[in-house]
């Protein structure tokens, strides 16, 4: 045999292009996901001994030490939440859970969590939800992971004024039935030219190092995600200085 025989290679996109977009963002999705796990275990000991300590008779400057220590770990945790469900959307490893869900039931639960924190900052809670709305299947958790999100940006970007959750089923002859969903806030508004971009991960309306409201812009885009996985469809309008409007349309089956 010649030794100097070298057996073709296939060609492939991805040999053309090893670095090939799809394969960047899967790679890195599955990075983020195996380094917040290995985050989280020791995450998990810190939050477990500083609850532990809190239990311990504490001086109130040591109190005080523990508290900070447990709100700092609870937003960490959520961060690595963010980017554990954001890692596994993107390589697909999240799938749906459709079960039979009390829509009432489902969106009054969420609301009850969020109306104090709304009335905390002095805005007027607005909440308008159809009565007796049907048994309808879904995967009723992401959806309210959704709202979630979305709600707790609406009370984040407004100072003043008003926070609003409408719900309603439209079924009509010639389309599916689907959630028609509207979170409305009177906070600060984005720029149109921003608009399009806030569903995308890691962006924000304002995304300069000095901007008012910190964070890492992962909200809008993980609710996106989730909404297209559900079949559904997310958009926003929104106006400088006078506040924003989220609309989501869900697909649902009913029972």
């Amino acid at each position: 045999m010649n030794k100097h025989y070298m057996p073709k290679r296939r060609i492939t996109d991805d040999y053309l292009n090893p670095y090939n977009t799809d394969n960047c963002t899967e790679a890195k999705s599955a990075f983020i996901s195996n380094v917040s796990h290995e985050i989280r275990t020791p995450m998990n000991a810190i939050m477990g001994f500083a609850q532990m300590l809190k239990c311990t008779e504490l001086s109130t400057k040591q109190e005080d030490y523990v508290d900070v220590i447990l709100e700092s770990g609870n937003k960490l945790l959520a961060i690595i939440s963010n980017l554990l469900d954001l890692s596994n959307l993107q390589i697909h490893k999240t799938s749906l859970h459709q079960v039979p869900c009390n829509l009432n039931q489902l969106v009054e639960g969420i609301w009850q969590h969020y109306r104090p924190l709304i009335a905390a900052k002095n805005l007027k809670p607005i909440l308008e939800l159809e009565k007796d709305l049907p048994i309808a299947r879904l995967d009723g958790e992401k959806l309210e992971r959704v709202l979630s999100y979305i709600l707790s940006n609406a009370i984040k970007f407004t100072a003043s004024g008003s926070v609003a959750l409408r719900l309603k089923l439209i079924s009509a002859a010639e389309t599916e039935p689907y959630l028609d969903i509207e979170v409305e806030d009177t906070g600060c508004g984005i720029e149109q030219s921003r608009l399009k971009l806030i569903f995308e991960v890691f962006e924000q309306a304002d995304n300069s190092v000095t901007r008012a409201y910190p964070g890492m812009g992962l909200g809008l885009g993980i609710s996106s995600k989730i909404v297209e996985l559900l079949g559904g469809e997310i958009s926003a309008s929104s106006q400088l200085g006078k506040g924003s409007c989220l609309h989501l349309k869900v697909p649902v089956k009913l029972s």
